[in-house]
This record gives structure tokens, sequence and C-alpha cells, in this order.
């Protein structure tokens, strides 16, 4: 029973009077052309015009749907550092605006927050709007709205499963939600329940997780939930006497026969891409639920989970008839062509506020049609269903670095172009990483806690901290309920990270434009992940591991940092860099480089050998730049300025070679560093018959990850010798920039100095 849901944000004695009140203004300004003495809606303040600010920003929104909507609209807008430590006099030009912070600057200021607002855009309209000062911004409680307050009071929402021999688990929510964030348009609260038996002892225990993130708005007479269906035990190895909490109890990889959403006491529940989804149809429960299965004859991997969102629609008896056919209309807009606020290219270049560096530079004149044909052909794959990969790579540590950038695609295009259905790409790619196996509700990891996550959960093949894994491993009390599973991959094919390859790119630039409280928890629990990875003591992972794992996962450190704000993530990688990196990394060799690698056979090197490879370090680039940026620590910036060493000592110059000729300049692939225990120079194997290992043409490929990442270098330092260095590296790398170029990954994100070719 939700009846008493939230009452506390609401004026308690003058609640009704203040609500009727405000029907009847909002009924009198007749704002949708509905009229009628009954509204669902509280009336937007005055909406003055502002003033301009010293930077321009600006975003848009369109309507892809044949009706017109009323919605709350909620718009990412990036600022630019040490600009505006307070949104409070900042307001969208012409409505009543409260804001939402996501991320700050180094300096405390905003770097990037939500403005959130209710209009109505006519069928196929786009709108831009524009920020200004000068008006204050709304501020206080959220309030429900009026008609959810009248409908709403005997809601029930929950989950049922039934495990390997059909026995019914169900889990609803109740008790007083968590409230995770709130303004005055919106508010979303947070529920988290275990499946427990119905009727039937079943496993004599609880099956499986659901958590639910409810949202709901002042100004639509409508809730969210977006249900997250989990097998995210934390587990421990040892339980406290007397402690009961499921969560400590891992039930590992199990069996589910069906899996359904339930809900009672909503007008109407609406599945949102139920064909993509494979969400089957309603169903009418004796018992008053109505029910969407959304699984059937599959399993849950240990630490798996699965995300799906459901729309619940209020309408009271005495509502207006034009009223609920326009927001009948408004909710299958929102399901159907969702809306995603997009800030204009120009304002994410003049704040640089876009992922850790900026970005994207301007695209190629047909930004907007090749953004649309990669949204059209992503819309048109056979990658979704139940498992499908919704565009993702399911294993993350696929060769060629595809979950690797400074900016996702999705993003990054979907700016060039200004092209707003390309977020809906990164939303979907986004929520498939509920599908990735390291999901441990609650984890915390010490500093100094012997605990190894090197597969998402422990690894059972060292010492230390099991989360209760190694006990159901050696001690399986369920084998029977895990035969769906048998002969299967594991997880479905979903991989859980790979330090060589980590990658929260999709999910920090879905946080980044939705500012949707699942993706922060999941920046969370991957920040604690990274910790239980990349470990400071004991385990393997102590040592410098190659370049690009310590570039990818320092991003991946300052990217949840700027989602969580957490300090402490801050200062673990921050021990990292100076307690491990620093003190292991070869920065007394010529070279500089951070890691080197021993007897790999792609070399052709005799053994016994020491290598590295410059261009992981465009990885280094990217993380410790990035880092740079978030954290303001000057170690991470030297520790970068010293990959333009490893560049110049790997390079090559008016060398005459059998595979290309004359080459004026290029970059070797490997670099030999020792023989036999002692240093060699890199051109030590360069004649027949091993020769000059290119790995691909001098100057491309897997060379240009350094390109944007050396250009980043220039703008951040203040020693110019350093400067014209890396500008000369990264010249030649980058070349001249043609239209393919500026949609390109390791371009698309070059300072916008050095972008004007």
């Amino acid at each position: 029973m939700l009846s008493n849901m939230n009452q506390a944000t609401r004026p308690r004695g003058s609640g009704a009077f203040v609500l009727a009140v405000l029907a009847v203004l909002w009924a009198s300004c007749d704002s949708f052309g509905f009229g009628g003495s009954e509204s669902s809606v509280i009336p937007p303040g005055p909406g003055a015009p502002g003033n301009p600010l010293e930077i321009g920003l600006d975003f848009s929104v369109k309507n892809d749907s044949p009706f017109a909507r009323t919605e709350t609209i909620f718009a990412s807008v990036p600022f630019p550092q040490s600009a505006y430590p307070s949104l409070q006099n900042l307001v969208v030009s012409g409505h009543e605006t409260s804001w939402l912070p996501l991320q700050y600057w180094a300096d405390g200021t905003v770097k990037v927050a939500q403005a959130q607002f209710t209009d109505t855009l006519s069928p196929g309209e786009s709108k831009t709007y524009t920020v200004v000062r000068d008006e204050p911004a709304l501020t206080g409680p959220f309030m429900r709205n009026p008609w959810v307050s009248e409908v709403a009071t005997n809601l029930e929402f929950g989950a049922e499963v039934l495990d390997t021999f059909y026995v019914p688990y169900r889990g609803l929510a109740g008790g007083i939600p968590t409230v995770l964030q709130s303004t005055p348009f919106a508010q979303t609260t947070l529920w988290r329940t275990y499946h427990n038996p119905v009727g039937q002892p079943g496993i004599g225990r609880d099956y499986l997780t659901s958590t639910f993130y409810l949202t709901e708005y002042r100004d639509m007479p409508f809730m969210v939930v977006d249900w997250i269906l989990g097998n995210d035990y934390l587990g421990a190895d040892t339980v406290p006497p007397g402690n009961t909490d499921p969560n400590l109890r891992p039930l590992g990889t199990v069996d589910v026969r069906m899996a359904k959403f339930l809900c009672r006491g909503a007008t109407e529940v609406l599945a949102y891409r139920p064909g993509e989804e494979q969400i089957g149809p309603a169903q009418q429960l004796p018992d008053g639920f109505v029910a969407f299965p959304v699984m059937q004859d599959t399993f849950l991997a240990d630490a798996q989970m699965r995300r799906y969102r459901f729309l619940l629609r209020f309408v009271p008896p005495s509502a207006n008839p034009g009223e609920v056919v326009h927001w009948h209309e408004t909710a299958t807009a929102m399901l159907q062509e969702p809306m995603h606020a997009l800030a204009s290219q120009r304002a994410w270049q003049d704040t640089a506020a876009a992922g850790l560096l900026g970005g994207p530079i301007e695209g190629p004149p047909d930004g907007y049609a090749r953004a649309e044909a990669e949204y059209q052909g992503w819309l048109g794959s056979n990658t979704f269903g139940t498992w499908g990969s919704h565009g993702d790579i399911q294993a993350t540590a696929t060769t060629g670095t595809p979950r690797n950038h400074p900016l996702s695609p999705e993003l990054a295009h979907a700016i060039q172009g200004q092209n707003h259905r390309l977020l809906r790409k990164l939303e979907q790619m986004a929520w498939a990483q509920a599908m990735r196996p390291y999901h441990l509700w609650q984890l915390q990891v010490p500093d100094e806690q012997n605990i190894l996550l090197y597969t998402g959960t422990p690894l059972l093949t060292v010492p230390g901290e099991s989360l209760g894994r190694r006990y159901l491993y050696e001690n399986d009390p369920w084998p029977q309920y895990r035969s769906l599973a048998a002969g299967e991959s594991p997880g479905h094919g979903w991989g859980s990270y790979d330090h060589e390859h980590w990658s929260c790119d999709l999910l920090f630039d879905y946080w980044t434009i939705s500012g949707d409280a699942w993706a922060k928890e999941e920046l969370r629990q991957l920040g604690q992940s990274l910790k239980g990875l990349m470990r400071l003591r004991y385990y393997y992972t102590a040592y410098v591991l190659s370049a690009r794992a310590e570039g990818w996962c320092m991003q991946g450190f300052a990217q949840v940092y700027q989602a969580t704000h957490d300090v402490s993530l801050k200062e673990y990688a921050m021990r990292r860099a100076t307690e491990i990196v620093d003190v292991q990394r070869h920065k007394y060799h010529p070279s500089r480089a951070l890691a080197w690698q021993s007897n790999y056979p792609s070399t052709h090197y005799p053994l016994d050998n020491e290598f590295f490879m410059p261009w992981q370090h465009g990885a280094v680039l990217y993380g410790y730049l990035g880092a740079y940026r978030s954290f303001n620590e000057p170690l991470l910036l030297q520790i970068a300025s010293d990959v333009v060493d490893t560049v110049a000592y790997s390079w090559l110059t008016n060398v005459q070679t059998t595979e290309f000729g004359f080459v004026p300049a290029g970059l070797r692939y490997y670099v030999p560093a020792t023989y036999n225990g002692v240093e060699i120079p890199a051109n030590y194997w360069d004649a027949p018959p091993i020769g000059i290992a290119w790995g691909g043409l001098p100057l491309t490929g897997v060379h240009t990850f350094l390109t944007g990442g050396l250009h980043h270098l220039a703008a951040l330092t203040t020693s110019s010798s350093l400067r014209d260095r890396a500008l000369y590296y990264g010249g030649w790398l980058l070349g001249d920039m043609w239209d393919n170029d500026r949609w390109n990954k390791w371009n698309y994100c070059l300072p916008l100095v050095y972008s004007q070719q």
C-alpha cells in the first residue's frame, strides 16, 4: 500500500485548499485548451524571459510523435568551468524552472545540471530553449500531481517469479521508500524487495530480488516505474550471529520459469518497448493485479540483472474528457517516441563539459544524416529481446577497443548531428549494462580488504573474502535449481568487465544526458568494483598492469567520481597513481613507458625479452588527463606528459622499408626494451629477419588512439616545449582532417583550438 507515500512533502491542513485554488487558476488560464473545473496540472509560473548569459547556453527537443504532448522536460545543460557556483538565478527563458545538478568541476562550480520545466509541443514540433539569468529558479518540496493524489491511494506494485518447479515467489514494494532525487517538478524514490514463496515452501528461502525506481511528476498524472529484476545478492563469507539479512546470502545462478511485473490501483499500466524487450501482453490476475510477463524458461546468472520500464496512468472519475484524451496521447507519445533534450553543439563546445575532456568538435556537413543512419541501423538490427546486446558489445574483452572512447559515439554523434533520436540508442545501450554479471547490492570495498573482484564476483582461485561464493561453489545446496543454465554460455554471453578494456562510457554519458537514478547507482557500483579489481596490495593487480589498463581504469575512476562525488573514490584512485603507478612505471628509462610486457609471440622477438606498445599510451592520455581535470592533482598531468617521451622514443623518421618504401614519419607498434635482462635500443631488431614491428600502416590504425590525447596534453600543459612536441607528433597522426575524420572517435574530442582545419 502506497497511500501515505511522500505525505511528508505535502502541506498539511491547507494542502487541499492550495490544490483547489491552483486547479481553479489553471482552469481559468486554459493553457492547454481543456477548460473545465478539474485539472491534472499545477499551473506554471509567469515565465519571465530573463537576461542573456555571457556564454549562451541552449538546447532543443523534438516531438517525433503524431500527438500533441504536455510533458515535463528534463534537459541536461553544460556550464563553463568556474562560472556558476549556484543556479538559483537561472531559468529556461519563459518557463518556470527547477535544477538538478549532475556534475561539478574540480573547483566546485556546476559542470552539468538538469533543467526541469513543463511545456506543450505540437505533433512533429521542434523547440529550442535558452538558459537566462536574473530570474529565480523554482525551489521547495515536491508536490504530487492532483490526479495521482486522488487515484493512487491504493496503488500496489511488485513482481512475481517462478522457480524451476513452477513455485511462485512474490515481492511487493512496501514500507518507506528512499528518496533519491527530489525537485519541485519530479521525485524519484527507491524500493527494494526479495521474492518470497507463495503458498508452497519452494527452495526454502527468498528467490531473486526486485528493485523499483519510481518517478512521479508534479505536472503529469503519471508514475514511471523502472523495474530491475536481479540476482544481485552481496553475500558474505561470515554472517554475524542473528543477522537475517537476505542480501548476505547469495543464491547463485538460478532458473526463471517466468517473471512478471505486477500492479493494481492504477487506471492503466503501459509497457515501454514491449516488442523489443519481449514483454508479453497484460494479464488480469484473480487478485486484481495486472501482470506483464517478461521472461520465460531462462535463467539469471549470479550478479546479473535486467531492467524494464512501465508507465502508470491515473484518471479520476470526475476528470475533464478533453484532458483525459490529451494525457492518454501524451502517455502514448512518451512510450512510443520518447523526447530527449539535447544541448547545442555550440553549448557543448564553449563549455568543454562533455565527458571528461570536452567535445565533440563540429561534425561533417551531413552529420544529421549520418547520425540518423546510425539510429535507423540500430533500430532495425536483430539485437533486442530478453538477452539481446541492444547494440553493445557483450564480451568486454573484445579486441579493437569497441567500447573505449573519450566520449561515446552515441552522444558525440548526436551532438555533432544534432540528432535527438540517437540518444535513444544511448539509453538502451546503457540499460543493457544491467545484464553484465557484476551486481552486488550495497557493495563497499575497503581499501585494504583482501578481496579481488576480477570477474565481477570474487575470484575464487585466490585467498580472501569471497562474499559467500566459495561456500556456494564447494557446497551447493540447490543444484536442481540451475537446470536451465546447463550448457549455456555464462551470463547469456555478457561479460562483467575487463581491466584492459574497462569502460563506463555508455553509463556515464547516459547519466549526463538523463540524470537517471539507476545509472548513478550503476556507476557507484562500478566504482566499488573498480576498487575491488585494481587492488593496492597482495594480489597481481597491485602491480602496474598494461598501459591501457591503467589508463582506461583511471578514466573509470574519474567518471564515477563525477557522477557520485564520492571523495573516497578519488582518494583511492590517487593512491593507485601515487603508490603503484608512479613507483613502478619506467620513468627513468628514456621511453618513460608506463608498463613493459614480456615474451609475447606476436612480436617475433627472441626470448627472453621485454617490450612496450606506444599506442596503448593513448589510454593513459585520456584516463590521466581526464582525471586531472576532475581531481586537479598535478601528478596525473605529469604521468600523462611523459607519454610524449614514449612516442618520441618509438618514432621513426625518414626510413626506407620493404613494406611501405620510404616512410618520412612512423610509429612502431611494438618497441623492444630488454633482451636477456639487458636494456636494448628501440632499433635493436630493425634489421631482417625480424624487422620493424609496424603492426599496420606507419601512422594510422591503432596509432590514432594517441591523436586526441596528445592535443589535449598540448592544451593543458604550461610548458611550451612540451606543447610543441605534443603538437608535432599529434599533428603527424592527425594529418589533414576530412569529413570522416571529424566523425572518428579518436578525433572528435580534439580541443576546439586545434580542430579548425
